[in-house]
Protein backbone atom coordinates (compact mmCIF):
# COMPACT_ATOMS: atom_id res chain seq x y z
CA UNK A 1 0.00 0.00 0.00
CA UNK A 2 2.96 2.34 1.01
CA UNK A 3 4.60 1.51 -2.40
CA UNK A 4 1.55 1.88 -4.39
CA UNK A 5 0.96 5.39 -2.61
CA UNK A 6 4.66 6.71 -3.32
CA UNK A 7 4.66 5.17 -7.00
CA UNK A 8 1.25 7.64 -7.31
CA UNK A 9 2.85 10.64 -6.26
CA UNK A 10 6.34 9.78 -8.14
CA UNK A 11 4.24 9.90 -11.28
CA UNK A 12 2.37 13.08 -10.29
CA UNK A 13 5.32 15.03 -9.60
CA UNK A 14 7.00 14.12 -12.82
CA UNK A 15 3.88 14.51 -14.93
CA UNK A 16 3.62 18.16 -13.94
CA UNK A 17 7.17 18.37 -13.76
CA UNK A 18 7.10 17.09 -17.15
CA UNK A 19 4.63 19.72 -18.13
CA UNK A 20 5.85 22.32 -16.22
CA UNK A 21 8.55 22.34 -18.44
CA UNK A 22 6.69 22.42 -21.61
CA UNK A 23 4.85 25.78 -19.97
CA UNK A 24 8.00 27.24 -19.84
CA UNK A 25 9.13 26.82 -23.19
CA UNK A 26 5.89 28.15 -24.56
CA UNK A 27 5.78 31.13 -22.08
CA UNK A 28 9.27 32.00 -23.20
CA UNK A 29 8.66 31.55 -26.54
CA UNK A 30 5.70 33.54 -26.78
CA UNK A 31 7.28 36.67 -24.77
CA UNK A 32 10.31 36.58 -27.01
CA UNK A 33 7.84 36.84 -29.52
CA UNK A 34 5.75 39.86 -28.41
CA UNK A 35 9.18 41.74 -27.57
CA UNK A 36 10.17 40.71 -31.27
CA UNK A 37 6.39 42.89 -32.17
CA UNK A 38 7.41 45.57 -29.62
CA UNK A 39 4.12 44.46 -27.89
CA UNK A 40 3.06 43.02 -24.59
CA UNK A 41 2.48 39.29 -24.30
CA UNK A 42 -1.17 38.48 -25.21
CA UNK A 43 -2.01 36.81 -21.95
CA UNK A 44 0.12 36.54 -18.61
CA UNK A 45 -0.85 33.54 -16.02
CA UNK A 46 0.89 32.82 -13.12
CA UNK A 47 1.71 29.35 -14.02
CA UNK A 48 4.43 28.65 -11.74
CA UNK A 49 2.78 29.28 -8.74
CA UNK A 50 -0.58 26.86 -9.58
CA UNK A 51 2.00 24.07 -10.41
CA UNK A 52 3.99 24.26 -7.46
CA UNK A 53 1.19 24.55 -5.46
CA UNK A 54 -0.64 21.18 -7.19
CA UNK A 55 2.37 18.90 -6.99
CA UNK A 56 2.40 19.43 -2.97
CA UNK A 57 -1.81 19.18 -3.18
CA UNK A 58 -1.97 15.56 -2.29
CA UNK A 59 -6.20 16.43 -2.71
CA UNK A 60 -5.56 16.60 -6.17
CA UNK A 61 -4.82 13.84 -9.24
CA UNK A 62 -3.85 14.66 -12.65
CA UNK A 63 -4.08 12.59 -16.07
CA UNK A 64 -2.67 13.63 -19.16
CA UNK A 65 -4.22 11.37 -21.92
CA UNK A 66 -4.26 10.99 -25.65
CA UNK A 67 -7.16 10.61 -28.69
CA UNK A 68 -6.79 10.54 -32.27
CA UNK A 69 -9.39 13.37 -33.30
CA UNK A 70 -12.11 12.14 -35.31
CA UNK A 71 -12.06 15.32 -37.49
CA UNK A 72 -8.49 15.14 -39.39
CA UNK A 73 -7.16 11.71 -37.70
CA UNK A 74 -4.49 13.51 -35.54
CA UNK A 75 -2.95 12.99 -32.49
CA UNK A 76 -3.63 14.85 -29.25
CA UNK A 77 -3.84 15.40 -25.99
CA UNK A 78 -6.09 16.16 -22.76
CA UNK A 79 -4.95 16.99 -19.46
CA UNK A 80 -7.38 16.38 -16.38
CA UNK A 81 -7.66 17.52 -12.61
CA UNK A 82 -9.77 15.62 -10.25
CA UNK A 83 -10.09 15.30 -6.96
CA UNK A 84 -8.24 12.20 -4.91
CA UNK A 85 -9.63 9.08 -4.12
CA UNK A 86 -13.33 10.31 -5.04
CA UNK A 87 -15.62 10.71 -7.38
CA UNK A 88 -15.88 14.01 -8.88
CA UNK A 89 -19.70 16.09 -7.92
CA UNK A 90 -19.24 18.92 -11.00
CA UNK A 91 -17.39 18.74 -14.97
CA UNK A 92 -15.77 21.36 -16.50
CA UNK A 93 -14.13 21.89 -19.45
CA UNK A 94 -11.57 24.59 -19.90
CA UNK A 95 -10.12 25.94 -22.43
CA UNK A 96 -6.65 27.65 -22.49
CA UNK A 97 -5.16 30.87 -24.20
CA UNK A 98 -3.76 31.86 -27.20
CA UNK A 99 0.18 30.97 -26.00
CA UNK A 100 -0.71 28.44 -23.87
CA UNK A 101 -2.01 24.40 -23.75
CA UNK A 102 -3.17 21.63 -21.68
CA UNK A 103 -0.90 22.46 -18.96
CA UNK A 104 -2.94 25.83 -18.64
CA UNK A 105 -5.78 23.61 -16.18
CA UNK A 106 -3.59 24.01 -13.13
CA UNK A 107 -4.65 27.44 -12.89
CA UNK A 108 -8.13 26.71 -12.35
CA UNK A 109 -7.11 23.82 -9.60
CA UNK A 110 -9.70 25.43 -7.01
CA UNK A 111 -12.17 24.24 -9.05
CA UNK A 112 -10.94 20.81 -8.00
CA UNK A 113 -10.72 21.65 -4.16
CA UNK A 114 -13.21 24.23 -4.04
CA UNK A 115 -16.53 22.35 -5.83
CA UNK A 116 -14.73 18.44 -6.35
CA UNK A 117 -14.83 19.15 -9.60
CA UNK A 118 -13.12 17.39 -12.65
CA UNK A 119 -11.44 19.99 -14.94
CA UNK A 120 -10.86 18.98 -18.69
CA UNK A 121 -8.44 20.63 -20.90
CA UNK A 122 -8.30 19.81 -24.56
CA UNK A 123 -4.80 21.07 -26.05
CA UNK A 124 -2.31 20.80 -29.00
CA UNK A 125 -3.82 22.94 -31.38
CA UNK A 126 -2.04 26.29 -30.30
CA UNK A 127 -3.85 29.61 -31.20
CA UNK A 128 -6.78 27.61 -32.97
CA UNK A 129 -9.55 30.11 -31.99
CA UNK A 130 -13.05 29.50 -33.56
CA UNK A 131 -10.94 26.99 -36.17
CA UNK A 132 -12.90 23.99 -37.73
CA UNK A 133 -10.72 21.44 -36.14
CA UNK A 134 -11.02 23.51 -32.56
CA UNK A 135 -14.89 23.18 -32.61
CA UNK A 136 -14.76 19.37 -34.06
CA UNK A 137 -12.48 18.10 -31.50
CA UNK A 138 -13.88 20.39 -28.40
CA UNK A 139 -17.38 18.72 -29.72
CA UNK A 140 -15.96 15.38 -29.91
CA UNK A 141 -14.38 15.19 -26.15
CA UNK A 142 -16.89 16.87 -24.42
CA UNK A 143 -19.62 14.38 -26.06
CA UNK A 144 -17.24 11.46 -25.02
CA UNK A 145 -16.69 12.81 -21.41
CA UNK A 146 -19.89 14.01 -20.45
CA UNK A 147 -21.42 10.94 -21.11
CA UNK A 148 -22.29 9.97 -17.85
CA UNK A 149 -22.79 13.37 -16.19
CA UNK A 150 -25.89 15.13 -16.01
CA UNK A 151 -24.62 18.43 -17.22
CA UNK A 152 -21.53 20.33 -17.74
CA UNK A 153 -19.70 23.53 -17.39
CA UNK A 154 -17.50 25.71 -20.01
CA UNK A 155 -14.74 27.94 -18.51
CA UNK A 156 -11.88 29.26 -19.87
CA UNK A 157 -9.36 32.13 -20.11
CA UNK A 158 -8.40 34.94 -22.78
CA UNK A 159 -8.96 32.49 -26.44
CA UNK A 160 -10.34 30.43 -24.39
CA UNK A 161 -12.95 32.37 -22.51
CA UNK A 162 -13.70 32.94 -26.11
CA UNK A 163 -14.23 29.42 -27.51
CA UNK A 164 -15.89 28.94 -23.95
CA UNK A 165 -18.52 31.72 -25.15
CA UNK A 166 -18.50 30.37 -29.10
CA UNK A 167 -18.99 27.03 -28.37
CA UNK A 168 -21.90 27.51 -26.14
CA UNK A 169 -23.65 28.90 -29.55
CA UNK A 170 -22.07 26.14 -31.84
CA UNK A 171 -22.17 22.79 -30.18
CA UNK A 172 -24.82 20.80 -31.62
CA UNK A 173 -28.39 21.28 -30.16
CA UNK A 174 -27.78 18.23 -27.48
CA UNK A 175 -24.75 19.30 -26.07
CA UNK A 176 -26.00 22.74 -25.78
CA UNK A 177 -28.40 21.80 -23.58
CA UNK A 178 -26.56 20.31 -21.01
CA UNK A 179 -24.18 23.06 -20.39
CA UNK A 180 -25.04 24.39 -17.35
CA UNK A 181 -23.52 27.45 -16.72
CA UNK A 182 -20.29 29.55 -18.76
CA UNK A 183 -17.66 31.25 -16.89
CA UNK A 184 -15.55 33.71 -19.37
CA UNK A 185 -12.06 35.19 -18.13
CA UNK A 186 -10.98 38.22 -20.36
CA UNK A 187 -13.02 37.17 -23.32
CA UNK A 188 -13.36 38.65 -26.60
CA UNK A 189 -16.95 38.43 -27.74
CA UNK A 190 -16.75 40.15 -31.63
CA UNK A 191 -13.81 38.56 -33.78
CA UNK A 192 -14.79 41.06 -36.90
CA UNK A 193 -13.73 43.45 -34.76
CA UNK A 194 -10.97 41.98 -32.74
CA UNK A 195 -9.03 40.68 -36.16
CA UNK A 196 -8.77 44.30 -37.30
CA UNK A 197 -8.86 46.50 -34.07
CA UNK A 198 -6.74 44.45 -31.53
CA UNK A 199 -3.62 45.63 -30.01
CA UNK A 200 -1.61 42.78 -30.37
CA UNK A 201 -0.41 41.77 -34.03
CA UNK A 202 -0.70 37.92 -33.35
CA UNK A 203 -4.20 37.72 -31.88
CA UNK A 204 -5.23 39.70 -35.67
CA UNK A 205 -2.88 36.91 -37.36
CA UNK A 206 -3.49 34.04 -35.51
CA UNK A 207 -7.34 35.10 -35.04
CA UNK A 208 -7.65 35.33 -39.02
CA UNK A 209 -5.88 32.29 -39.67
CA UNK A 210 -8.07 30.08 -37.51
CA UNK A 211 -10.96 30.79 -40.07
CA UNK A 212 -8.62 30.72 -43.29
CA UNK A 213 -9.07 34.57 -43.79
CA UNK A 214 -12.90 33.87 -44.49
CA UNK A 215 -15.14 37.06 -42.50
CA UNK A 216 -18.41 35.52 -43.26
CA UNK A 217 -17.29 32.25 -41.10
CA UNK A 218 -15.73 34.29 -38.17
CA UNK A 219 -18.91 36.66 -38.43
CA UNK A 220 -21.43 33.48 -37.63
CA UNK A 221 -18.89 32.44 -34.79
CA UNK A 222 -18.18 35.35 -32.65
CA UNK A 223 -20.16 35.08 -29.64
CA UNK A 224 -22.14 38.29 -30.10
CA UNK A 225 -24.18 36.73 -32.93
CA UNK A 226 -24.39 33.48 -31.61
CA UNK A 227 -26.29 35.09 -28.32
CA UNK A 228 -29.45 33.81 -30.18
CA UNK A 229 -28.61 30.16 -30.17
CA UNK A 230 -27.62 30.14 -26.61
CA UNK A 231 -29.71 27.54 -24.34
CA UNK A 232 -33.00 29.31 -22.49
CA UNK A 233 -31.88 30.70 -19.20
CA UNK A 234 -28.34 29.57 -19.63
CA UNK A 235 -26.41 31.07 -16.93
CA UNK A 236 -22.84 33.37 -17.46
CA UNK A 237 -20.20 35.14 -15.23
CA UNK A 238 -17.84 37.18 -17.19
CA UNK A 239 -14.55 38.68 -15.96
CA UNK A 240 -12.77 41.44 -17.97
CA UNK A 241 -10.45 43.62 -17.91
CA UNK A 242 -11.49 47.57 -17.67
CA UNK A 243 -8.75 48.74 -20.78
CA UNK A 244 -8.22 45.38 -22.33
CA UNK A 245 -7.01 46.47 -26.07
CA UNK A 246 -6.40 42.64 -27.39
CA UNK A 247 -9.74 41.82 -26.63
CA UNK A 248 -11.45 44.86 -26.91
CA UNK A 249 -13.25 45.86 -23.40
CA UNK A 250 -15.79 48.29 -25.56
CA UNK A 251 -16.92 44.64 -26.99
CA UNK A 252 -17.16 43.22 -24.50
CA UNK A 253 -19.51 45.16 -22.34
CA UNK A 254 -21.77 45.79 -25.58
CA UNK A 255 -22.02 41.82 -25.63
CA UNK A 256 -22.56 41.59 -22.12
CA UNK A 257 -25.11 44.55 -22.56
CA UNK A 258 -26.84 42.60 -25.07
CA UNK A 259 -26.50 39.16 -23.24
CA UNK A 260 -28.65 40.36 -20.14
CA UNK A 261 -31.59 40.84 -21.73
CA UNK A 262 -32.20 37.18 -22.15
CA UNK A 263 -30.23 35.86 -19.84
CA UNK A 264 -28.82 35.96 -16.23
CA UNK A 265 -25.02 37.41 -16.42
CA UNK A 266 -22.70 38.30 -13.73
CA UNK A 267 -19.60 40.38 -14.07
CA UNK A 268 -16.26 40.63 -12.47
CA UNK A 269 -13.87 43.27 -13.56
CA UNK A 270 -10.21 44.84 -12.86
CA UNK A 271 -8.34 47.23 -14.08
CA UNK A 272 -5.76 47.08 -16.68
CA UNK A 273 -4.90 45.85 -19.69
CA UNK A 274 -5.46 41.99 -20.60
CA UNK A 275 -4.04 40.36 -18.10
CA UNK A 276 -4.91 37.32 -15.57
CA UNK A 277 -1.82 37.95 -13.17
CA UNK A 278 -3.92 36.57 -10.45
CA UNK A 279 -3.11 33.71 -7.49
CA UNK A 280 -5.75 33.50 -5.66
CA UNK A 281 -9.16 33.71 -7.56
CA UNK A 282 -12.35 32.32 -5.77
CA UNK A 283 -13.57 30.09 -8.00
CA UNK A 284 -16.13 29.01 -6.00
CA UNK A 285 -17.54 32.30 -5.43
CA UNK A 286 -17.58 32.87 -9.38
CA UNK A 287 -19.33 29.43 -9.53
CA UNK A 288 -21.55 30.38 -7.46
CA UNK A 289 -22.31 34.10 -9.18
CA UNK A 290 -23.90 31.59 -12.26
CA UNK A 291 -27.25 32.58 -12.26
CA UNK A 292 -27.33 35.40 -10.05
CA UNK A 293 -27.92 38.34 -12.87
CA UNK A 294 -26.42 41.62 -11.70
CA UNK A 295 -24.52 43.87 -13.80
CA UNK A 296 -22.67 45.74 -10.28
CA UNK A 297 -18.88 45.51 -11.38
CA UNK A 298 -17.54 43.36 -8.90
CA UNK A 299 -13.66 43.76 -8.71
CA UNK A 300 -10.84 41.20 -8.24
CA UNK A 301 -7.66 41.84 -6.69
CA UNK A 302 -4.45 41.07 -7.54
CA UNK A 303 -2.44 39.86 -5.28
CA UNK A 304 1.09 39.43 -5.26
CA UNK A 305 3.24 37.55 -3.60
Amino acid sequence: MIMTHTKTRLIKITLLALIAVFVLITTTSAIQNAFAHNQPPATHLNRYIYFDEVMRDSSIEGELLRYKSAFDNSDHSLFILKPAGEPAKQLFFFFHGMDGDRGDVVVVKGLVRALSARVICIGGLGPSWVSDAFIANAQQIINTYSKDSEGFYLIGISMGGTQALALAGILPEDLRQRILGVIALIPGSDLSAIVTKSSNQRVRETLNASVNGDMKKLKMRSPINLIPKYKEGLPFVIFYNTSDSLLLHEKIEYFISKLSKTHPVNIFTAPGEHDFTFIDVDYEKLFHALGKKSLRKKSIQRQTQ
